[in-house]
């Protein structure tokens, strides 16, 4: 059966009271943290001498689960290491990782973190024109790539990016090209082995310090240029320290997590920080289609998931429950009815009677325990983050006994700043501050505003930038509206800033898409739509006299727009031009379904501004159920 998160449930707890009366016992406690651990390779080059060889990571990139201990973890940190100092990198040179999740991801990364390197993390589904321009603007001297997709598209950037010096591939069995500039992993760390560094390394591990700038993560702006929020070790060590503070006795040594996010988004990054600070082991997922079997055979107790990951088993419960006989029917929505009961009360504090909790018991016997089971059997904690959830969905899990965790953040903030957790939650906000983190709002504009020692140090290279996002008292701008209610709670209720996070969590740019696509004389308005859906779509006014001409000479006959804008050859020469203009975007930026419209945007009916700039909230409110129809 598995692991009953309500029986965790405690009383409710007005955790801002009691963080800010603690405040000053948890500042000197965090600040012993990083005394101790200064920066996260040196503190797990700590940890490998405390638990030696004990299996930590495993990964399943060659068909079976390879494992790794904490001395080949030091031994490969300090090979990698070495290579890199061979090959002239010098320290705070910077080292970007071009891969999906493996173990390789962390061990080339803290590798690099050994020397005082400073590295770039890139994710697996950009683009070459995107991580041309990250090497270029962040000055890349080493690229790790993971697989075949990864090396092809950075091999063209050692002639394009003059700063790029080496790639290093970590899959085995990748063809590559016959150039000095080109490496394979296992011959790197061949290299780093043959000529140890190891006495300098450690002189330069001396050095370190929890001020040292550890990454720089890009984030998009509402531009569509790629920002470099310029993270510290302190920065990052916050959320480690803070997340399992926060979770008091949730997660323990001997715990377990599934890496799922990218490890390039900073939420999975810090997440693990934290994991290998308190001795547990990772199992990496590389491919989300096996997310569920990796959940099953690797048995984790924890891990850290975007919203997708539970509204599609969601979805498929319910999908299969609606095609199940109508007993089975019958059974599923009266334990689930049961749950809700049952949970409604655990969650208010009241204890519930006995013939509800004996049903409680039968139902969780019939169907509960088989929706809990999905995650494995020992899963105690699972977090979601990058974009909201449903709270619906929330309810669902929560009813069948299986609590998940959500929280507020951004890539500046390392991420978290806010989190609900088994003690302190509600439906539909995000929680209280984790400890040391503040909010605020302003009193004008309603934004969140926070402040604390997981804020970021700056934007690389764009000081404007930068200022721009601090007040002049020195609080981090989220650009998000919010409020907190009397419990110390954060809610979010809209955005300053029209960023749209898909349920994926990754953060999209509608402008630089709608720019992209408006630059077509096909198209006179396009609205870009997708927060907190699986994909982008759109929204899109053809620009009428340039399309009827065209349908005039392909012979398509029409009574008038509406007859015009439902041919299926206007809706393939659409689909032709939105697929040719968006190639070189990532494959979340990518336009998945479009919808065109009749009626053209106007000042009159409000969708425009007086500077023909589009009102997003006025069209999704318009066009809500045309945006629906799209994710049916």
């Amino acid at each position: 059966m598995g692991y009953d998160t309500l029986k965790a449930i405690g009383p409710r707890i007005n955790y801002t009271e009691k963080f800010k009366k603690e405040e000053e016992a948890l500042g000197k406690e965090f600040q012993r943290y990083v005394d101790e651990w200064q920066q996260t390779a040196v503190m797990v080059i700590n940890q490998a001498k405390k638990y030696g060889d004990e299996e930590q990571l495993y990964h399943k990139v060659y068909g079976q689960w390879e494992s790794f201990t904490w001395n080949q973890i030091s031994e490969i940190m300090f090979a990698a290491a070495s290579a890199l100092l061979n090959h002239g990198i010098q320290e705070e040179d910077r080292i970007g990782i071009f891969s999906t999740n493996r173990a390789e991801w962390h061990l080339s990364d803290l590798g690099s973190q050994l020397i005082r390197c400073i590295t770039v993390p890139i994710y697996a589904t950009n683009t070459e024109k995107e991580v041309e321009y990250l090497v270029n603007d962040s000055q890349i001297k080493v690229m790790f790539a993971g697989r075949q997709l990864h090396y092809d598209r950075t091999y063209p950037l050692l002639d394009k990016c003059p700063s790029l010096e080496k790639i290093v591939v970590f899959h085995r069995g990748t063809k590559i090209h016959d150039d000095k500039r080109v490496i394979m992993w296992d011959d790197f760390l061949k290299e780093g082995r043959e000529k140890s560094r190891k006495k300098e390394i450690e002189e330069i591990m001396k050095r370190a310090h929890y001020e040292d700038v550890c990454t720089i993560i890009y984030t998009s702006g509402t531009t569509g240029e790629p920002k470099g929020a310029v993270h510290t070790h302190k920065t990052l060590m916050h959320n480690s320290w803070a997340v399992g503070r926060y979770t008091e006795e949730g997660f323990k040594e001997g715990d377990s997590s599934l890496c799922m996010l990218p490890l390039s988004h900073v939420l999975e990054r810090s997440w693990n920080y934290g994991i290998f600070s308190m001795g547990m082991k990772i199992w990496y997922c590389e491919d989300h289609n096996e997310i569920l079997d990796h959940l099953k055979e690797a048995n984790t107790t924890v891990f850290n998931s975007a919203p997708r990951l539970f509204e599609k088993i969601y979805s498929t419960l319910y999908t299969g429950i609606n095609n199940a006989p109508p007993m089975k029917q019958k059974i599923f929505h009266w334990s689930v009815e049961v749950g809700r009961q049952h949970g409604d009360l655990v969650m208010a504090g009241i204890q519930p009677g006995f013939f509800l909790t004996l049903k409680r018991k039968l139902a969780d016997k019939l169907v509960l325990h088989k929706v809990r089971g999905l995650f494995g059997t020992n899963m105690h904690h699972a977090n979601y983050g990058g974009a909201a959830l449903n709270p619906e969905i929330e309810k669902f899990f929560f009813y069948c006994g299986f609590l998940i965790t959500g929280g507020y953040g951004l890539t500046e903030t390392s991420p978290v700043i806010a989190m609900n957790g088994p003690k302190y939650f509600k439906f539909g906000s995000v929680g209280p501050c984790v400890p040391l983190s503040e909010a605020r709002i302003d009193p004008e504009t309603g934004e969140i505003q926070a402040k604390g020692p997981n804020i970021f140090r700056e934007y690389f290279n764009k000081p404007e930038m930068t200022q721009e996002v601090f007040t002049e008292d020195g609080w981090f701008r989220t650009g998000d509206i919010g409020k907190i209610d009397e419990d110390g709670y954060l809610w979010i209720t809209d955005r300053l800033k029209d960023l749209i996070i898909t349920s994926g969590g990754k953060n999209i740019s509608p402008q630089m898409i709608e720019i992209i696509m408006g630059e077509d004389h096909y198209i006179e308005y396009i609205a870009v739509v997708g927060d907190g859906k699986k994909y982008i779509s759109a929204l899109i006014v053809p620009s009428y006299e340039n399309l009827e001409n065209w349908a005039t000479k392909e012979g398509i006959t029409f009574t008038g727009r509406a007859d015009l804008i439902k041919n299926p050859k206007v809706i393939k020469f659409y689909q032709n031009l939105i697929n040719e203009r968006q190639k070189d975007l990532g494959q979340v930026e990518q336009i998945k379904r479009f919808t065109l419209l009749e009626k053209e945007f106007s000042q009159e009916t409000g969708e425009i501004t007086p500077t023909m700039k589009v009102k997003r909230k006025v069209v999704q409110e318009k066009y809500k159920d045309l945006i629906e129809a799209m994710y049916d």
